[in-house]
């Protein structure tokens, strides 16, 4: 199958803006690459080299990706919306438009992403490496394939890290934007009873399904393609937990319909969440009747986990 890859050259105070725009337009797909980040990352000994490719080290510009089928047409829309974010902050957006074979996306995933670690006990495991877990570990094996969510971008470490530490046993957990379901197959691996996962893009949720077959977890976590604020927002969906590993933007209009959701006591956990939307996410948060318990950052992303008052 072919893919349209839309790659948008800009400065990282847009980034999250644009991973919405992405998203509006129907892509879960989304990718960021930022070099100064893994600059920082390598400087602190937390990435190997070798995991990124030198031209992409030197650059100054962030590059934000997102990948529709070949017979999609959206560079009009996309252009219209950018424009808007160039004027709101004064800054230029250059756009390119590539050709992707589903084929070439697995093998390049391949070429970078091996088995790494969260924490003291969470494996994320590509499905095709192999590994020998200790008794103690848990191992997610996952194949991306075109959905987001590898662990490696920080606003996915900061979800696993809330599980791994938030977690005890038997919850109901509701994943928004479940990407390639990482999050949902580390729940269920640490206790949690179930997992209603959505993601607006046919991809990831067709992925997601797959890696939860993959871990062997179908009896306990529902993958649907869909809108989860419209789900919530429609239909008395209750839950533990909610995961929303997203943009800020989303994040923002979710935090409404999962304080619905929860009972007192349950939790959100929202990532995705550029530095400079920090503000209007906490005030929303806190407008909606959560207490802040945590905020994780890493470079300009940030996570938070936050109890339902």
């Amino acid at each position: 199958m072919k893919w349209k890859e839309f790659s948008v050259l800009t400065e990282g105070v847009c980034v999250d803006a644009i991973a919405g725009i992405f998203h509006k337009l129907g892509s879960g797909g989304v990718v960021i690459e930022d070099p100064q980040a893994a600059r920082q990352y390598i400087a602190n000994e937390k990435w190997d080299t070798q995991s990124v490719s030198p031209d992409f080290l030197d650059h100054e510009f962030v590059v934000v990706k997102a990948y529709f089928p070949d017979e999609r047409d959206v560079k009009a829309e996309l252009q219209a919306c950018l424009q808007s974010v160039e004027d709101n902050f004064c800054i230029k957006c250059k756009v390119f438009i590539d050709e992707v074979r589903s084929e070439d996306w697995e093998q390049s995933w391949k070429k970078y992403y091996h088995t790494f670690k969260i924490g003291d006990r969470l494996v994320i495991k590509p499905a095709w490496e192999d590994y020998v877990k200790n008794p103690e570990e848990i191992v997610i094996d996952i194949d991306p394939g075109m959905a987001f969510g590898t662990g490696i971008h920080a606003s996915t470490r900061f979800c696993l890290t809330f599980l791994d530490q938030y977690i005890k046993g038997g919850e109901e957990i509701i994943d928004a934007g479940c990407g390639s379901g990482i999050l949902s197959i580390a729940a269920v691996k640490m206790g949690a009873k179930h997992v209603y996962a959505m993601d607006v893009d046919e991809v990831a949720a067709r992925i997601s399904g797959e890696n939860v077959r993959l871990n062997n977890l179908q009896d306990k976590i529902e993958v649907y393609e869909g809108n989860i604020v419209d789900k919530l927002r429609n239909e008395d969906m209750k839950a533990d937990v909610v995961l929303a590993n997203i943009t800020a933007e989303v994040v923002y209009y979710l935090i409404p319909e999962a304080a619905r959701a929860l009972s007192a006591g349950g939790y959100f956990f929202g990532s995705g969440i550029v530095e400079g939307r920090w503000p209007g996410v906490k005030k929303q948060l806190e407008d909606c009747g959560f207490e802040i318990e945590q905020v994780l950052t890493d470079v300009e992303w940030i996570g938070v986990a936050a109890r339902r008052l």
